[in-house]
């Protein structure tokens, strides 16, 4: 899958269908200058978090309730800096890539916005976890029911490159391995029993996660990438290296992706409506739903255009609800 570069000024070119189309079937857009201000307080900041204990995965932020989490709260100076400097990136990301990407913005949902602190070269985290490992993104709390994980990445280390490697798209790697990771059949009564028990629950606002045939087994194959020797160490495998001060964007669930080293990033994440898509064919729904013969999700739905929200310091934040005027505080678990 190759790398596209975009150079000079883009704040005011949107991308075309052609860059749309590599977009969705795999290709990075890259920018060798990130095209959107991160101030250099900010920048000096985030350097000064050291790998500790304070942070567990990631930190993230959640531009729709304005919540930070995965930094403890004791140091009440230290945690408004970060959670000041999340909420203006996620909320220049969101600018920018609405800018972009005009196409997708009116339908997609913003997500969560996190920073990577960490060198992800050795780091010790649970095996399904590691970011060193070839996979394809699915999310277990938030399951994107067969719209598109779009995520912009920004690499804020002022003198090392992050390092990706990839094993191809999504396509290539379902028709290979999408059989033994378990593809759905259809579902007996007892499936569709509980799947509506779960549903039932969940508008009861139990905690339960509805999800999915098609978010289940993204969830399998996920995991199955991270598993398979063939797909971990096969020499057709690119490299991908991001200089310091660069961005890229991806769909991360066509684009399989690791992380091989790397520290001091940044990232915002959109989920894109199939509705919005160019190619919907090329989404790994539509990929799958051709290989098993029926409906993994239901379709999707209409959706108002999301208007961007004014934040608190009067930039748009892009969620379909204000933020909120008293984050909450002091969790220890990052998503």
């Amino acid at each position: 899958m190759p790398r596209v570069t975009i150079d000079g000024d883009v704040a005011d070119r949107p991308a075309s269908d052609t860059l749309c189309r590599q977009l969705e079937a795999g290709d990075v857009l890259y920018f060798p200058h990130t095209p959107f201000d991160i101030p250099e307080d900010d920048r000096r900041f985030l350097l000064s978090q050291k790998q500790s204990e304070r942070f567990h995965k990631n930190v993230s932020y959640r531009p729709k309730q304005d919540r930070l989490k995965g930094v403890d709260a004791n140091d009440t100076a230290d945690f408004t800096r970060m959670h000041e400097i999340m909420r203006a990136y996620s909320q220049r990301a969101v600018e920018f890539c609405a800018n972009f990407l005009p196409r997708y913005a009116d339908q997609w949902r913003v997500d969560y916005a996190s920073f990577r602190p960490i060198e992800e070269k050795g780091r010790d985290v649970k095996f399904n976890a590691r970011n060193d490992l070839i996979h394809v993104d699915s999310f277990p709390t938030r399951p994107s029911r067969g719209d598109r994980l779009l995520r912009i990445f920004t690499n804020v280390t002022p003198e090392r490159e992050r390092v990706w490697v990839s094993a191809g798209s999504f396509k290539e790697l379902a028709e290979r391995y999408a059989r033994d990771a378990g593809l759905p059949s259809k579902s007996n009564g007892v499936n569709r029993l509980s799947r509506r028990t779960i549903s039932a629950l969940a508008r009861l606002g139990l905690p339960v996660t509805d999800r999915p045939e098609y978010d289940r087994f993204m969830l399998r194959f996920h995991d199955a990438l991270k598993h398979n020797r063939d797909v971990q160490d096969n020499p057709s495998n690119e490299t991908w290296s991001f200089p310091p001060d660069s961005t890229w964007m991806c769909f991360t669930d066509t684009t399989s992706h690791a992380c091989l080293s790397g520290q001091y990033c940044l990232e915002q994440t959109f989920m894109v409506s199939r509705a919005s898509l160019i190619d919907p064919d090329a989404a790994p729904i539509a990929i799958l739903e051709r290989m098993v013969g029926f409906a993994l999700a239901e379709p999707p739905a209409s959706r108002p255009a999301l208007t961007p929200t004014p934040g608190p310091d009067g930039a748009a934040n892009g969620s379909s609800s204000s933020a909120s005027s008293s984050p909450a505080r002091g969790t220890k678990s990052a998503s």
